[in-house]
């Protein structure tokens, strides 16, 4: 059988089309993974001079428009209340970065520990170092007895742009995203509790009057750059954004999105610090039978939810014993929604079976419940006849942190959503 020169030509042809396939491949893979983890900025230098002490606040302000401009952006939080709310908060202390807790850690305004996935446009501008949540740099712990440790960010812009990042991704404040009202957004935040001091909306009021109004024309500014109501709720981390080591050493149990880069993280077991809510002692009859380490009052790293509240108490108990349920968002946040919310997210979720250790969800008006967002706590022990003894907080003492315990009947328990936690 002869081979022809026409057929050698042909098959040097198909070779070349198949290698240069390959390289294309390659190619697009290569490229695809340095999109999911390169971040956009250096994570190493800060995007500004923290040694330069500005004149004044106005001083201040105007050296940091483009943040407050991209704040309105990246989480709908009017520059003008921003700029009051970090009055209230912080007192625009720059004449002594090194004296005030968060001054230090660039924190524009109390922004709690959360995840890195409530910053995306901050990670975006300003690195991957530009948020950090474990709570162990310069004044993440504040001992305002409010629970949980605070953001730290690497410079003042990624502060403006995180804070009203953070806010916008917590379901407590949406009054105050997207609103071009100076007054009622602070009152939205007020409202939606994020401090306890009964006389903070007075005091934020008062700084809008004195000093925020004054900025209305950076308002302005970025209204005519964004429009009327830029941040828009569900957007996933940026993909090229997630952290190298957090994405090798936890990809494995994280959701991805459609291109398969991960957009959400497994819980922290972490501890960032210390509250003073008390715990209770369990009841009598108790005694000698709980196998599961004392709850602790620990704060552990992920916990965004308002301290005190039942979701709050539930993620650190978890998260202690070492098997924690992740943070869940707006809605789904609510103890009540804890089941569904887990279950979605790949927990296994076991309706009227306890086991010691579990999150136990109970859906609005169940077990005296609140009506609308339910209740959410952790199986302490299962007793023979079908009873469970639980742990829980806003029960006694609401608002205060306070860890109690309550035995739930057999007929309520059939009737609760059991998650179990991730070890």
């Amino acid at each position: 059988m002869f081979v022809t020169k026409a057929k050698i030509s042909i098959a040097k042809k198909i070779i070349w089309l198949v290698a240069g396939l390959f390289i294309l491949i390659f190619m697009v893979v290569s490229g695809h993974e340095e999109d999911c983890v390169q971040p956009s900025n250096s994570d190493s230098n800060t995007t500004e001079d923290l040694k330069k002490v500005p004149k004044s606040v106005e001083d201040f302000v105007k050296s940091h428009k483009e943040a407050y401009i991209l704040s309105w952006k990246a989480g709908g939080f009017l520059p003008s209340a921003s700029i009051a709310q970090t009055m209230v908060e912080n007192g625009f202390n720059f004449t002594n970065p090194s004296g005030t807790s968060f001054w230090k850690a660039h924190n524009m305004g109390g922004v709690k520990t959360s995840k890195k996935e409530d910053f995306p446009v901050t990670l975006v501008s300003y690195g991957n170092e530009a948020v950090d949540i474990t709570g162990t740099k310069a004044g993440t712990s504040v001992g305002d007895n409010t629970g949980g440790a605070y953001t730290y960010f690497k410079d003042y812009n990624a502060g403006i742009v995180g804070k009203a990042e953070f806010m916008a991704h917590q379901s407590l404040y949406t009054g105050a995203i997207n609103n071009t009202d100076g007054i009622s957004s602070l009152t939205a935040i007020f409202k939606g509790g994020w401090a306890t001091d009964p006389n903070y909306l007075v005091s934020l009021i008062g700084a809008y009057q004195s000093l925020g109004q004054k900025f209305k024309w950076i308002d302005k500014e970025a209204i005519e750059k964004y429009g009327q109501a830029p941040y828009k709720a569900g957007n996933a981390l940026p993909k090229n954004q997630i952290d190298k080591t957090t994405n090798k050493k936890e990809a494995s149990q994280s959701d991805t999105d459609e291109d398969g880069c991960v957009v959400e993280q497994t819980p922290s077991k972490e501890a960032t610090g210390t509250n003073s809510a008390p715990t209770l002692a369990p009841p009598k009859e108790y005694e000698g039978k709980l196998k599961m380490p004392a709850p602790d009052n620990k704060n552990y790293a992920g916990n965004s939810y308002p301290f005190g509240q039942c979701t709050w108490g539930a993620f650190n108990r978890m998260a202690q014993l070492g098997t924690p349920i992740e943070w869940f968002s707006g809605d789904s946040g609510n103890g009540g929604s804890w089941g569904a919310s887990a279950r979605a997210k790949g927990y296994k979720v076991e309706k009227g079976t306890p086991h010691v250790g579990w999150g136990a969800s109970f859906y609005g008006g169940l077990a005296g419940s609140d009506p609308n967002a339910g209740h959410i706590a952790v199986v302490e022990y299962v007793n023979e006849d079908g009873s469970i003894l639980v742990s829980e907080t806003n029960v006694v003492s609401p608002n205060s942190g306070t860890r109690s315990w309550r035995v739930i009947n057999k007929a309520t328990v059939t009737q609760i959503d059991f998650i179990q936690g991730r070890k």
